[in-house]
């Protein structure tokens, strides 16, 4: 994934509009309050410690900065999720449903509150 996003972005990240990280959610090797949006997809199920992992997010993102995931409610359960990023300290945490040719999916969109 972080290989596709690479590709994908690399006129961005070549000129440092876009950086990348693949990193341990739980432990990002950035600053507090530097990001301004995270994007995710496909992953927090996966994650050991969604109560962790959303204030590790939350630590890094700027106050007002946006961050967002998709997923496809047919395979998992969002409300865990939802909790853990207010619980850390996000608002306006909400779930929309998308349409991308014939698919549907979910994207769940957080804002960063210090």
């Amino acid at each position: 994934m972080h290989q596709m996003a690479s590709d994908r972005m690399k006129d961005f990240v070549a000129t440092g509009k876009v950086t990348l990280y693949h990193c341990d959610v739980e432990a990002m090797p950035l600053a507090d309050s530097i990001v301004d949006k995270v994007f995710h997809c496909n992953c927090y199920y996966f994650w050991s410690d969604l109560e962790k992992g959303a204030t590790e997010i939350h630590r890094v993102m700027k106050p007002g900065g946006l961050m967002v995931t998709t997923l496809r409610l047919s395979n998992w359960p969002q409300e865990p999720y939802m909790t853990a990023l207010r619980d850390s300290g996000f608002t306006d945490v909400r779930m929309e449903d998308k349409q991308h040719k014939n698919i549907t999916f979910q994207a769940i969109y957080a804002t960063a509150s210090k």
